[in-house]
């Protein structure tokens, strides 16, 4: 990690604040607070008004040898961690909707804009589109992109759905991708590649350049549409469900992003926390078992929709009965089960194109704060449960229960694992150490990581490194920021 000078960030600070006044800059520790990184706090908080007042920052910033870290929203919970000592560039102020073409079912948006706004607005105009939104209504569109997030519709793959950027340099300028490269172009959110190297994907998970503008495709109401649930009881149970699940999503029976949550994950969604159960340490597979239970689940419970003409959603329906009917205690819901109706809501909201609010957040399990890792998988039972069960003792040996919901939306599954603590600085050392000791096994039993926090961004990396690619990515960034102005988040 790139070890900064705090008096030289101080000086940058002080004259960034000059630069935008004093409602565009935060210090006050206790706002700080909620971005700490397990390490240390940042030290500020900038935040420009407009792409003109951004490139101002950079200059700024890079004459007094700073560094930033770009975020698309700076707000708590947020999934925004500083790293040491680092001044937050906050793009949240730059929210503009710019456009929403319903004929051709896009938008175009600022980085600060949120998914609640982004539904807000098509509300208020009737417009028949979808959002779909990876699961907090007040996370940046852009973010959920640029740290190739999922969600629960058909369009759940963020980054196979975007199309076109609008990005600034560290040098201040301003580049389109796509067709938007061309003068006059009417294609820049409907053709995502243009003509020769296709750079989007450069400016995810990476510290190249800022986003300024994002072009996103947004899903047309379709005529119908078939939300439902399967639940199983038994622990071993989720690589039944993954087997079953391979073939509807490969061959697009399934086509939503289906996500699969043990019932601790569920438990919190619904508003439950460790302390409602009683005892102490990790749950026991029958206590774990037991919290499903209150809310009317099994161990695993499997989300998934279909979508299209009325009769060929109730031949899909049939087959997806049919299908999971295989699996011994499965239950197959077409409606809420009693104790679980607020979940129900949320989730079948989500995968119909809403954007609301869970009763719960996973963090919420043990204390309130928690630290995720994001490792990967094939759509296999197999190797699903194998993950599961390396995933589950190494936690457990730590004192964390395993709090975790599976994403599928291709051909892979991205597993979400909560490290949840009480945000003591000594719960935050526990939880580094169990996800650096999670990384490390995952990485030798072959799951690499698909995210991670910036806390562990250094261990995360290090799973995929090898002279060539190291030596890629190191050539880029010198050519496009020799100064190290952009650190990634």
């Amino acid at each position: 990690m790139i070890k900064m000078d705090a008096n030289r960030q101080a000086a940058a600070l002080d004259a960034l604040e000059a630069l935008v006044g004093a409602d565009g800059v935060t210090r006050d520790p206790a706002a700080l607070a909620p971005f700490h990184s397990g390490v240390a706090l940042p030290l500020g908080i900038i935040a420009p008004r407009d792409t003109e007042q951004l490139a101002k920052v950079l200059a700024v910033a890079s004459e007094a040898g700073a560094s930033l870290q770009p975020v698309c929203r700076a707000v708590a919970g947020q999934e925004v961690a500083a790293r040491d000592k680092i001044i937050l560039l906050d793009l949240g102020r730059m929210n503009e909707i710019l456009e929403i073409n319903e004929n051709l079912a896009y938008c175009l948006v600022e980085p600060g804009v949120t998914f609640r706004q982004l539904s807000e607005q098509i509300g208020e105009r009737g417009l028949k589109l979808w959002v779909d939104c990876p699961g907090e209504p007040d996370e940046s569109v852009a973010s959920a992109f640029l740290k190739r997030r999922v969600g629960y519709t058909p369009y759940a793959d963020h980054y196979l759905m975007q199309c076109g950027l609008e990005l600034m340099l560290a040098d201040g300028r301003s580049v389109r991708t796509g067709m938007g490269a061309m003068p006059k172009s009417t294609c820049w959110q409907l053709f995502k590649f243009g003509y020769g190297p296709w750079i989007d994907g450069l400016f995810t998970q990476s510290d190249l350049g800022v986003v300024t503008k994002l072009g996103l495709w947004l899903m047309p109401q379709p005529p119908a549409a078939q939300s439902f649930a399967v639940t199983v009881p038994d622990e071993d149970d989720l690589g039944k469900l993954l087997d079953v699940l391979g073939p509807l999503k490969t061959n697009m029976v399934v086509p939503n992003g289906v996500a699969v949550a043990n019932a601790l994950h569920e438990a919190a969604r619904s508003g439950k926390v460790r302390r409602d159960f009683g005892g102490t340490g990790p749950m026991s597979a029958g206590e774990v078992r037991k919290a499903g239970e209150s809310i009317g689940l099994g161990y695993w419970t499997l989300y998934g929709s279909l979508y299209g003409l009325p009769d060929n959603v109730r031949i899909a329906w049939s087959m997806v009965q049919d299908a999971f009917a295989s699996i011994k205690g499965s239950r197959v819901l077409a409606a809420p089960a009693a104790g679980m109706e607020g979940l129900w809501a949320w989730r079948k909201g989500m995968m119909l194109g809403s954007v609301g609010n869970a009763l719960g957040r996973p963090s919420a399990w043990a204390g309130g704060s928690s630290l995720d890792i994001g490792p990967i998988s094939p759509v296999d039972g197999k190797e699903g449960l194998r993950l599961y069960d390396l995933s589950r003792d190494i936690s457990g040996r730590h004192g964390f229960d395993f709090v975790g919901e599976t994403n599928a939306v291709w051909r892979s599954a991205q597993h979400r694992q909560y490290l949840c603590f009480d945000g003591s600085p000594a719960g935050s050392k526990r939880a580094r150490d169990c996800a650096i000791e999670l990384i490390d096994a995952q990485a030798g039993a072959g799951f690499g990581q698909t995210h991670v926090e910036p806390a562990l961004a250094a261990s995360a990396r290090a799973t995929y490194e090898s002279g060539a690619i190291t030596q890629l990515h190191a050539r880029v960034k010198r050519a496009l920021d020799p100064a190290n102005l952009f650190l990634s988040a």
